[in-house]
């Protein structure tokens, strides 16, 4: 064996034992005093960050365990207001029950003071405990306690969310349809029995409201509302038999009403769904008048006829049950000519009269047949009668041909106040008074155009003049005399006429040589009707030699509104609408509201008229267009919002007026090229609604309307119910979850004691090995360091 100084191997192999052995006994302490197996992340790190990851999820759990205590003692006190309106709603009935008994021989308002405190009591509890209309719990309410897993497209934060939908859950007088919209005729005028002059008797008997009926015993009332707007509007139709007093008619209107409801149309079920309901209102000094009402829906009430605009209290004086004319005529620009005479031209052509307004969604066309030289003005009249008579859009908008002689001037007229326009075209000798403007082809093509080629121009140097209108706007008459005798003489006067002129430059309207012929043509898609008044055909356009008038509106009895939009709702001021007639006046209004969770909901609507889309040519498209683009979002918020046709005052032109059950909607009116002129009015602002009016409320003062408050709080309590029910649901939903929750933390615990905490038993073991092998160790260490003296011993030899 060989024994070495320099290098003693076994006193390094010894400390290095006894370094390990340290260090061991060192952790082992640590994990024995910690009673952590993991004291640094050196330990286990990866172990570490599970047990970390699992403490984390403990926290949030514990937070979201709190959270869904505190969710549970909200809905614990929801569930408890709620048990306190349901106590009023008894105290309400009682009341009302007593009030409807035809033997009650008290006073009636005395009842009726404490059944209004009542429901008022009733409005504030449930604005105490937020549930009120857009109540600070009426909506959804999400809490989040997570412990959620991602799955299937659910994140994690979602599937560890706990969701109570209260949004129909609120429990004041409105939503339990004990206080709602109301649109109510004229307060000054009494229909009841009190007065003999203007009673629902008076009204039904007097001849002049008969005669207005469309079908003898009925008189119509229109409604409008969301889903049920302008061109689909509901007509209801009411029986005037038995119809003796203001309770009798209410019950004639209501039936009138279900069985409008129960159409077949998708308007009619939103009609019924809206629970528009008739009643008699009395004011302080005993004046009776019509009301109409709904708990959830605005809407808007129109007299289809004299009868129905008196019973809304339109008549003629408070001494005159007869009701306010609701005539408006449209009278041609110039007399007929004459019954035997012909229309000009050879050969077969057509003779268009279109209609728009009194509610049209889009025009409606009249088309004549017309054989030149052989067709007489007395014939067309004979045909234009009869079509308009049979077609159904005209009679639903009460449009009809008052006046049709030879040799007078046409009259047409709207039986409801409505305002319409009569157009035409086709008719290139003016025969019928109504203009002599050319279809793209003559008397043949179509009604309007974008583009059109005249034919036989002689283009000679003499003053031509050229009568234009753009978009069914207004006649404008142009000047041209061609600079030679020349198609481009002709074409180089025509479009300094049209430079000059504002409508025809707006319209983008420029001449061309089309092969020899004039074109003219809008560079913006603007649809526009020409004819050339000229002895000889210049231009190639040539119509009739007379002036082409502007056919005339008259009103009559316009001096009162006949039609009310239900106060108590959301609206907007009256918005001024003009129609858009050049292709690039485009004009975007984006409509916005919050759902019942406060999230922010908007549409965009785009208004136009030109070559791609008509949808704006009157108030009566806009509207039809906006109530179409909110029906079809398929957004439960905005399908809510209604436009509805109003005038201010009764008198002046029709504007739009937005309403709704929805609080605090906008409507944010976008520019475009023509600026306030066209479209809708104060371009660039945002317009919000407000409450107009206050609404109605049950009352008991009379046995008729007591019996329809015992029917209306039989329903509020089944509505209470069901949101109780809904409040208990989430009860459940927190309780089931704080459950789950709580078995979560514990199962999160003990994993993270397994991968964190030390076993003291496995420990003490390691700790007393660790001392026995240190205490080896040392001694081995030490006799290690004396062994190279050993070698002394052979050196003293």
């Amino acid at each position: 064996m060989s024994f070495r100084v320099n290098t003693n191997v076994a006193s390094l192999q010894s400390r290095e034992y006894l370094r390990q052995t340290s260090e061991s006994q060192g952790k082992t302490i640590n994990r024995v005093t910690s009673g952590l197996r993991l004291v640094s992340s050196g330990d286990d790190a990866a172990g570490l960050a599970i047990a970390n990851s699992l403490r984390s999820d403990q926290t949030v759990i514990s937070q979201g365990v709190r959270n869904a205590n505190d969710g549970l003692s909200t809905l614990q006190t929801l569930d408890g207001g709620i048990n306190n309106v349901g106590r009023l709603l008894d105290r309400a009935r009682t009341l009302a029950t007593q009030s409807a008994s035809g033997t009650f021989s008290g006073d009636r308002s005395v009842l009726n003071t404490e059944f209004a405190s009542v429901i008022g009591e009733i409005d504030r509890q449930a604005q105490a405990v937020g549930l009120s209309t857009g109540g600070s719990f009426a909506k959804s309410l999400s809490v989040f306690i997570g412990g959620g897993r991602t799955a299937n497209g659910i994140s994690s934060t979602t599937n560890g969310s706990v969701s109570v939908d209260l949004s129909t859950s609120s429990v004041d007088a409105r939503s339990l349809g004990l206080r709602g919209v109301q649109a109510q005729g004229v307060a000054a005028i009494d229909i009841g029995t009190g007065s003999a002059s203007t009673s629902v008797s008076a009204i039904l008997n007097d001849a002049t409201n008969r005669a207005s009926n469309a079908v003898s015993g009925f008189t119509d009332f229109y409604f409008r509302g969301a889903g049920f707007g302008d061109a689909e509007q509901i007509r209801v139709s009411v029986s005037t038999t038995g119809a003796t007093d203001v309770d009798t008619l209410v019950a004639n209107i209501n039936n009138a009403i279900d069985n409008a409801g129960n159409g077949t149309t998708q308007a009619a079920t939103a009609f019924k769904n809206a629970g528009v309901r008739a009643a008699a209102v009395t004011d302080s000094t005993g004046k009776k008048s019509l009301s109409f009402t709904s708990a959830n829906a605005a809407f808007q009430v129109a007299a289809g006829d004299r009868t129905a605009n008196a019973l809304l209290g339109n008549v003629t004086s408070t001494s005159n049950p007869t009701g306010l004319t609701l005539a408006n005529t449209v009278t041609g620009g110039s007399a007929t000519l004459g019954a035997a005479t012909t229309f000009g031209g050879t050969g077969a052509g057509t003779v268009t009269v279109r209609f728009q307004g009194a509610n049209l969604a889009s025009p409606v066309d009249i088309d004549l047949s017309i054989t030149g030289g052989t067709t007489t003005v007395a014939q067309a009249l004979t045909a234009l009668t009869s079509a308009v008579a049979a077609n159904s859009s005209l009679q639903a908008a009460g449009i009809s041909v008052q006046t049709a002689t030879a040799g007078s001037a046409l009259v047409f007229a709207n039986s409801r106040g409505e305002r319409f326009e009569v157009l035409s075209s086709g008719d290139l000798s003016g025969s019928l008074g109504l203009g002599s403007y050319r279809r793209s082809g003559g008397v043949s093509g179509t009604f309007d155009y974008t583009t059109i080629t005249g034919a036989g121009g002689l283009f000679t140097a003499a003053a031509a003049t050229l009568d234009l209108s753009v978009g069914g706007g207004p006649v404008v008459s142009l000047s041209a005399t061609p600079t030679a005798a020349t198609v481009a003489g002709a074409i180089t006067a025509l479009n300094a006429a049209f430079a000059a002129d504002t409508t025809a430059s707006a319209a983008g309207l420029v001449a061309t040589n089309n092969a020899g012929q004039i074109q003219i043509a809008s560079g913006n898609g603007t649809r526009f009707r020409i004819a050339e008044r000229t002895a000889t055909d210049i231009l190639g356009f040539k119509a009739g030699g007379s002036a082409i008038a502007d056919l005339a509106e008259t009103r009559t009895g316009d001096t009162e509104v006949n039609f009310f939009t239900s106060a108590g709702s959301q609206q907007t001021s009256l918005l001024a609408f003009s129609a858009i007639r050049n292709g690039d006046d485009d004009q975007t209004i984006t409509i916005s509201a919050n759902d019942s969770t406060g999230t922010a909901q908007s549409l965009a609507v785009v208004l136009r008229n030109d070559s791609t889309l008509r949808n704006a040519g009157t108030v009566d498209e806009a509207i039809d267009a906006i109530n179409n683009a909110l029906q079809q979002s398929n957004n439960s918020t905005l399908r809510r919002i209604v436009a509805v046709k109003d005038k201010a005052n009764g008198v002046g032109t029709e504007g739009i007026r937005f309403a709704s059950t929805v609080s605090n909607f906008q409507v944010a009116i976008g520019t475009n090229k023509s600026g306030n002129t066209v479209g809708f009015a104060g371009q660039g602002t945002v317009v919000s609604s407000s409450t107009v009016g206050t609404g109605s409320t049950a009352s008991i003062d009379s046995e008729a309307s007591a019996a329809r408050a015992v029917t209306a709080l039989s329903s509020a309590v089944s509505r209470l119910g069901t949101a109780q029910a809904t409040v208990g649901r989430g009860q459940n939903q927190f309780t089931f979850a704080v459950n789950l929750a709580q078995s979560q933390l514990t199962n999160l615990a003990a994993s993270e004691s397994r991968i964190r905490d030390a076993d003291l038993a496995e420990e003490a073991a390691n700790l007393t090995k660790a001392q026995i092998l240190l205490q080896a160790g040392i001694s081995a260490l030490s006799q290690a360091n004396s062994a190279p003296q050993q070698v002394l011993s052979l050196l003293r030899g």
